[in-house]
């Protein structure tokens, strides 16, 4: 099998390697100069930490972070864990994290063009022709099939007649340094003018912190539609931000951008979709490092597991349901989220058990989202 995979992001990457390993010969190409800055939280969490595991792919993590702070609206706030299966994540950023994965992938026959766009792709005998320019040259990649990781604002998918998202979410990140030690922890903060949505503190190591705040379109638009100014006065406000951080500290690098999730369908003849490109990011925390490394398995497994393409889409589009299972009420959550979640956080604040299980159940393995919403017992 040969195969174009357009875009070196978690989820190309992730595919690349996947198929390669399989034996397959890949081509993966990115439009960026290679290596690139990403707006991301740069959160790999535990479950992505799994899924690494799973592809073999080595990369050097940060701080170890075995726990989530979290407050809510109402200013309740608590810590919960992970399971004990996958005990940690951490902060990478996405230049140093895409990088070590596309490494892994090139180690496992992958080859590598940067700075190389895909213009289009078309039909071409029992497969696909990309069209790629670099360096001002265009030229043809023919392959068996096509995985497209454009990402959230890509246009390859919607020229090729891929469904529109279902929501999208917008956030902006920065980098912003402290005097102070970072807890080693995922801070999730869920104050009021930001919500439906949140503001989060990541800590890269214990001087310096990926800040950043994601809300949902509607909301930026109440607020006059300038997500940087969101974002300072966020970290103006936010009691945690306050007392990490400088008054109106000076940032390094912001970045904004769109997450997408939810596709009604993410692959159509010899064309595939992972990662942001399909929409499956979490609707709820937004979390798709994760999200976009499964879909690259998934997609890999798929195409050099099935007996021909056709049997390849059916699996894929069948295996994509354990990341959409939830999404309904996860979009449902995220907008009733100082409804919801008030009450359960009260409870966590006082029982550390049930702190770790709704860290599990609406944060981590999201296995209950749907019973979680329309009222999980507590403590049952």
């Amino acid at each position: 099998m040969r195969a174009v995979v357009v875009g070196a992001g978690p989820g190309g990457a992730s595919a690349a390697l996947a198929l390669a390993k399989a034996g397959a010969g890949v081509e993966l190409v990115d439009k960026a100069v290679w290596p690139r800055a990403k707006t991301c939280g740069d959160g790999v969490s535990p479950l992505a930490i799994a899924e690494l595991r799973q592809l073999g792919a080595a990369f050097a993590p940060g701080l170890r972070l075995r726990q989530a702070r979290v407050s809510t609206p109402g200013g309740t706030e608590f810590r919960g864990a992970w399971p004990q299966a996958t005990p940690w994540g951490t902060i990478v950023e996405r230049r140093n994290f895409d990088a070590a994965l596309v490494d892994a992938a090139i180690d496992a026959g992958a080859r590598f063009s940067p700075a190389t766009r895909a213009r289009a792709i078309a039909p071409s005998g029992h497969g696909v022709a990309v069209t790629v320019t670099a360096g001002g040259a265009e030229r043809e990649l023919h392959a068996d099939v096509a995985v497209v990781a454009e990402g959230a604002q890509g246009s390859l998918a919607k020229a090729l007649g891929f469904p529109p998202y279902r929501s999208r979410v917008v956030a902006i990140r920065a980098y912003a340094r402290t005097h102070r030690r970072l807890p080693a922890e995922y801070g999730l903060f869920y104050d009021r003018f930001v919500s439906p949505g949140y503001g989060w503190i990541f800590p890269v190591d214990e001087g310096r912190a990926n800040v950043g705040v994601c809300v949902d379109e509607r909301v930026l638009a109440r607020s006059g539609g300038n997500l940087r100014a969101l974002l300072h006065r966020w970290l103006r406000e936010n009691h945690v931000a306050r007392g990490l951080f400088d008054e109106d500290p000076a940032l390094e690098d912001e970045r904004g951008g769109l997450i997408p999730s939810g596709r009604g369908r993410r692959s159509r003849g010899h064309v595939f979709l992972v990662g942001d490109a399909a929409g499956v990011a979490d609707p709820f925390t937004a979390e798709g490092i994760y999200e976009a490394i499964k879909s690259g398995r998934l997609v890999a497994q798929a195409l050099t597991e099935s007996s021909d393409v056709d049997e390849a889409r059916t699996r894929y589009e069948r295996d994509l349901r354990s990341l959409d299972r939830n999404e309904h009420a996860a979009r449902a959550l995220r907008t009733t989220f100082s409804v919801c979640i008030e009450p359960y956080a009260r409870y966590a604040a006082r029982h550390p058990a049930f702190a770790d299980r709704l860290m599990t159940d609406v944060f981590f393995a999201k296995p209950h989202w749907a019973k979680f919403l329309w009222g999980l017992h507590l403590g049952h």
